[in-house]
């Protein structure tokens, strides 16, 4: 009986620890710092991100957060030079 208790129990946790990662490679997430100074990670780098002229902003899965957020980047004066800043809201998916 104690042999049967103890495969089953080490065959759950077996199972049960399985990475999501099937392909083995290491995934690489970039923080983010928006306007409200918040971290946020995201699997590409925003800041290097070119923005659409039609679109204002862009919709993106954080990593840290797990959820769907809108990133939205607004050049404005920060320490008396001009800076890009990013102000991340939550997307209407999410709500």
């Amino acid at each position: 009986m104690k042999r049967i208790f103890i495969g089953i129990s080490l065959l759950v946790l077996l199972c049960s620890c399985a990475s999501t990662n099937q392909i083995g490679k290491t995934e690489t997430h970039y923080p983010l710092i928006d306007t409200r100074l918040r971290i946020h990670k995201y699997k590409e780098n925003i800041q290097w991100k070119i923005f659409p002229a039609h679109k204002t902003s862009l919709t993106r899965y954080c990593s840290k957060h797990f959820i769907w957020e809108d990133i939205k980047p607004i050049y404005r004066l920060v320490n008396e030079e001009m800076k890009w800043v990013y102000r991340v809201s939550r997307n209407k998916k999410n709500q």
